[in-house]
């Protein structure tokens, strides 16, 4: 009997060896300093996804907030996330803000636009203080998360969360008591010299609130509709497949829908024939 519970043990070492470092990256905003975005309640879900994390193993975790989330600090704390990267290891980023549509100035949208995070210091509109260089386009993203994915290569886990929109009003609807996360208005660079570049490749799991034509809206606590649901759900969610746990998470709106009960569906993009987003939920003592 002692030899059979030394040798499951040993197992397990290995196993928890081979499966590398969990680290994660949470950034969270809800007042902006430019004020022409309006006022969520992102700066809120980052303590709570941070503590979900830490309760399924992520001992490495960077945390952003509020003013502490510029785009310098978001790209340095990328950075600094991929050196301490080594093979196999399982990488969770999660973002909460506003998102915004941005002309694409590298001509690989078939559409135009880039969809882009916006950072604490990023202006709505196109002004002298911010050409856009203060967004977090599409392209950068992929460009940050292929350094990560090159650091933990094939063996190791890259999932994303977003719980933001790109097809929103950035306001709270009086007669709904609604707040959305997004614009309507995309932001616009002009005179920018159009040229076609190949689409880049998508290397991990993107979850997101929904879908790009629709609304994410807070629930009336000011949770984000997803980060509630991976927080609320975390423990159910282990060792489904990708079609299951959007179906977990679309059951949790129905069940705790915002005010205004707009249609919103969660949906995930990537690698999802190969990789499991379900296994970032695996606990490890």
């Amino acid at each position: 009997m002692k030899k059979i519970a030394l040798i499951f043990l040993f197992s397990a070492l290995c196993l928890c060896s081979f499966a590398g470092t969990r680290r994660a990256l949470v950034i969270g905003i809800g007042e902006y300093e430019d004020h022409a975005w309006g006022q969520i309640h992102g700066d809120r879900d980052a303590g709570a996804v941070a503590e979900m994390l830490r309760e399924n193993g992520f001992r490495d975790l960077s945390v952003l907030v509020g003013r502490e989330a510029t785009k310098a600090a978001i790209v340095a704390q990328f950075e600094l996330l991929a050196g301490r990267c080594e093979t196999g290891d399982t990488v969770y980023v999660h973002f909460s803000g506003h998102g915004q549509l941005m002309t694409d100035v590298d001509g690989d949208e078939s559409d135009g636009w880039d969809e882009s995070w916006i950072p604490y210091d990023a202006c709505r509109k196109y002004c002298p203080r911010d050409r856009g260089e203060r967004h977090l386009c599409d392209d950068e993203i992929n460009v940050l998360l292929t350094s990560v994915r090159e650091r933990i290569g094939e063996d190791g886990l890259l999932a994303v969360s977003v719980d933001a929109c790109h097809a929103g009003d950035s306001t709270r609807r009086p007669e709904q008591n609604t707040v959305v996360r997004g614009v309507y208005d995309g932001f616009v660079i002009p005179s920018v010299g159009r040229h076609r570049a190949a689409r880049r490749r998508e290397r991990w799991l993107t979850l997101s609130a929904c879908r790009d034509y629709q609304l994410n809206q807070e629930l009336p606590d000011g949770s984000g509709r997803l980060s509630a649901a991976l927080c609320t759900l975390a423990a159910e969610l282990c060792g489904l497949e990708n079609d299951e746990l959007l179906a977990k998470i679309s059951e949790f709106y129905n069940r705790n829908e915002a005010r205004s009960r707009l249609p919103q569906t969660p949906i995930m993009t990537g690698e999802t024939d190969i990789r499991r987003f379900s296994d970032i939920f695996v606990k490890r003592d």
